[in-house]
């Protein structure tokens, strides 16, 4: 590895944009490889640092997301969280970290809302129109 990899403290940020909750592994790892593989390619980065660091946001958003937030597969998140290259190695700024979380609405649910909505149109032509008569 070169002497001055990561020494000056290169910053960067991960940003996932919004991905299934059941995937956002994947993405978070995915990213972070596409971000620095032009380090890992000339030798400022080892391949392993880079899955480490993933790991460990992962494992981290896992325990927000299925233990604390009960997130299912079908919700979305989106994760943004800053970061820094020092000596080789990728250090998280963890109070840096910003997740949003959407929760998918069931389709009954939808649906529901969609007929009342309709509904509320349907009476609202139905007086407009014998006002015009």
């Amino acid at each position: 590895m070169p002497e001055s990899a990561g020494k000056l403290g290169e910053k960067g940020i991960l940003r996932t944009g919004v991905v299934l909750a059941g995937a956002y592994a994947n993405k978070v790892r995915r990213t972070l490889f596409a971000q620095l593989s032009q380090k890992i390619r000339s030798g400022e980065l080892n391949v392993k640092e880079v899955a480490e660091a993933a790991g460990e946001l992962n494992t981290l958003l896992y325990e927000a997301f299925v233990k604390h937030l009960a997130l299912s597969k079908g919700d979305f998140v989106r994760i943004e969280i800053p970061y820094t290259l020092e000596n080789g190695k990728i250090v998280w700024d963890f109070s840096n970290l910003k997740v949003r979380a959407f929760r998918e609405i069931g389709p009954e649910v939808v649906a529901s809302a969609i007929k009342e909505a309709l509904k509320s149109r349907k009476d609202v032509e139905s007086r407009f129109f014998q006002k015009t008569e």
